[in-house]
C-alpha cells in the first residue's frame, strides 16, 4: 500500500451523485454530453513478421504448449473453441517494448476508413470502446501486429502524461481523490486521498487499473474512466482541456452528444 495515499470517507463522492447517477463501472455526472476524451494508447509492430490475429496467435501458442490455457474454477478455455481472443485486455497496459511503435487512433482511422468511434449506430454509443474499428478485425480478432487498448483503464504512458498536465494546471500540492468502481473492488465507494504530485503512486495500490474517477477537492475538473471503455472523459475548464489537446503524447478527441440514445434506452 502506498503511504502517499490514504483511504478516504466514501461520502466525499456525494457531490458526484447529486443527480442520482449510479453506475458500477464509474461515475459520470453528465452522461451522454459532448466532451473531450483522452484515448488509450495503442501500438503496432515496426516490422510485422506474420499475418495472424491475436486469436490465431493464441491458439498456435496454446497448441505448442508455449502458454497455459485460461482456467477459472471448472472452466477451461480448451472446452470452448467457439470463444475468440480479440486482443487487448483489461486494466493497466505498458509499452509493449522494443520493435513496437505508437499507432494513433487517427492514423488507424485514416488507414482503414473507420471513424475512431461508431457513428450513426442505433445501439453503440459514439464513445471509445472495444467496438471501435470493426473493419480491422478478422473473425472478431485484431491483427497480432497491433496491440489494441485495454479496457477500463488508462495505459501507463497516457496516465503519466495526463498526470503531468493536471499537476501543472492545478498545482502539485492540490488535494485529489481517486475512486475505483465496484466492478474492480467489489465494494462501494472505494476512495483514496492524496496529492496531485503523487498520482503516479496510485499504481502501487492493490488495484489492476487506473481509478474510475479522479477529481480535486475544489471539484473544478473530473476524470471518468468506465470499465468497458478505451478512453477517459475529462470534464473541466476550457484552459485545462486545451492543454490536454496540446500535449505531445496524449491523443484526444471531441466526441458528440448522445443523450438522445440514452433517453431512448430508458423509455
Amino acid at each position: 500500500m502506498s503511504a502517499k495515499w490514504v483511504r478516504a470517507d466514501g461520502m466525499v463522492m456525494l457531490w458526484v451523485l447529486e443527480d442520482g447517477i449510479r453506475h458500477a463501472c464509474g461515475y459520470d455526472p453528465s452522461p451522454g454530453t459532448a466532451a473531450l476524451w483522452v484515448l488509450n494508447a495503442m501500438y503496432e509492430q515496426e516490422s510485422p513478421i506474420v499475418e495472424e490475429t491475436h486469436d490465431e496467435q493464441h491458439r498456435r501458442r496454446l497448441a505448442a504448449g508455449e502458454v497455459e490455457p485460461w482456467r477459472l474454477g471448472d472452466f477451461d478455455e480448451r472446452d470452448h473453441p467457439e470463444l475468440t481472443v480479440p486482443g487487448g485486455g483489461l486494466g493497466w497496459a505498458d509499452h509493449p517494448g522494443p520493435g513496437w511503435k505508437r499507432l494513433r487512433w487517427h492514423q488507424l482511422a485514416e488507414r482503414i476508413g473507420d471513424p475512431i468511434v461508431r457513428l450513426g449506430h442505433d445501439t453503440f454509443y459514439p464513445i471509445p470502446s472495444l467496438r471501435s474499428f470493426p473493419s480491422v478485425k478478422r473473425d472478431g480478432s485484431w491483427p497480432a501486429s497491433i496491440q489494441p487498448p485495454t479496457e477500463g483503464s488508462l495505459d501507463w504512458e497516457s496516465f503519466r502524461a495526463l498526470a503531468a498536465v493536471l499537476c501543472e494546471f492545478s498545482g502539485p500540492e492540490t488535494v485529489v481523490y481517486a475512486h475505483w468502481c465496484d466492478a474492480i473492488t467489489a465494494e462501494e465507494f472505494t476512495v483514496f486521498e492524496g496529492r496531485l504530485a503523487d498520482l503516479e503512486a496510485l499504481r502501487l495500490l492493490p488495484f489492476s487499473s487506473s481509478p474510475s474517477n479522479i477529481w480535486p477537492a475544489d471539484r473544478s475538473w473530473l476524470l471518468y474512466t468506465d470499465w468497458d471503455l478505451w478512453g477517459t472523459k475529462v470534464t473541466g475548464p476550457a484552459e485545462l482541456l486545451a492543454r490536454l489537446e496540446a500535449d505531445d503524447f496524449l491523443e484526444t478527441a471531441w466526441l458528440p452528444d448522445y443523450r438522445l440514445m440514452l433517453d431512448r434506452r430508458e423509455t
